[in-house]
């Protein structure tokens, strides 16, 4: 089924659904933002206030506030129920490209052109934290659903996680070749996933930085990611005009551990590697070899708590003869 609500006549730049999937929020090139009944397509309100093309909107958990941001510099609030406006955030100095709210409808997330990531109070508009470390343009932010970090993404090149309350600086994730245009968290906190005009996306290891996924395949710039519920999936969508859809537990089958102590790559049963069978026994979790799927392969041994030790075991005069 596709429905196509009535009355939006220009540029569509952010969608939302609430939480329940009954309501829609849009936000578009004439500076409106647009509620919608999600089964019928009509609009139910239209939320005047920005002067310019509104970049991002998202609603609260409970679906009682809407969140905007636009190239007017403001980040606004509204209430989703009579169209009010309810806050007006000013101290952004350039365009508000991504704007969010923090789970328990406390806190908004902002990022601008200005470079700057902004925490904001919901009742009272209070700017709590100017997080400053990007050197270009902020694209995208979000809250973990628990509220302590903050993820973004720049045209820097560069996703970053801070820390909510104090606005320190964690981890700084470099990989990508070019802009990042999108971030979001897995809904555990576990994994971060960003969208890239390097037409790749790439999943992180929220508490480490380090790289666990990198998804090829659109042959455009990666505009917008997310994860499924469970944490199984990611979205992608792409100026290459398509979405795609990306199984990580599959894709967690492209090597082989064997138990002589090689890792294969599938399907062409490739010998990549090789790694004591004793070491081999001890891996979990916190313990992972990580090999790109494209080559050269290049494999950081710092990622693992025992580190140290792949390090020391692993020397030429060890292969054993294929």
């Amino acid at each position: 089924m596709q429905r196509r609500p009535n009355g939006q006549s220009t540029i569509v730049y952010s969608v939302a659904f609430l939480s329940d999937g009954t309501l829609i929020v849009s936000g578009s090139d004439n500076g409106s933002v647009r509620i919608w009944n999600a089964s019928t397509g009509a609009e139910l309100r239209k939320l005047d206030g920005h002067s310019d093309k509104v970049q991002s909107v998202a609603f609260s958990n409970d679906g009682t506030r809407i969140v905007s941001g636009s190239r007017d510099k403001s980040v606004r609030l509204w209430d989703a129920l009579t169209g009010e406006e309810l806050r007006k955030l000013n101290g952004h100095s350039d365009k508000v490209q991504s704007a969010a709210l923090s789970s328990d409808g406390t806190r908004i997330v902002s990022g601008s052109d200005d470079w700057s990531v902004r925490v904001w109070n919901v009742l009272t508009g209070e700017e709590l934290r100017k997080l400053n470390g990007h050197s270009d343009k902020v694209q995208s932010v979000a809250f973990s659903n628990d509220g302590m970090r903050i993820v973004s993404g720049s045209r820097d090149k560069s996703v970053r996680i801070w820390n909510a309350s104090t606005g320190a600086e964690l981890r700084k994730l470099d990989g990508h070749s070019d802009k990042v245009l999108s971030v979001a968290f897995s809904n555990d906190g576990t994994r971060v996933v960003s969208g890239s005009s390097d037409k790749s996306v790439r999943v992180w290891d929220a508490s480490t930085g380090a790289e666990l996924r990198r998804l090829n395949g659109h042959s455009g710039c990666v505009q917008s990611v997310a994860f499924s519920g469970d944490g199984t999936h990611i979205v992608s969508g792409s100026t290459d005009n398509s979405m795609r859809v990306w199984d990580l537990v599959a894709h967690s089958n492209l090597w082989e551990f064997s138990s002589h102590g090689w890792i294969i790559s599938l399907p062409r049963r490739q010998h990549l590697m090789w790694v004591p069978p004793e070491i081999m026994k001890m891996l979990n979790t916190q313990n992972v070899l990580i090999i790109s799927s494209e080559p050269p392969a290049k494999v950081v041994l710092t990622v693992s708590r025992i580190g140290s030790g792949w390090a020391a075991c692993y020397t030429p005069r060890r292969y054993p003869s294929s």
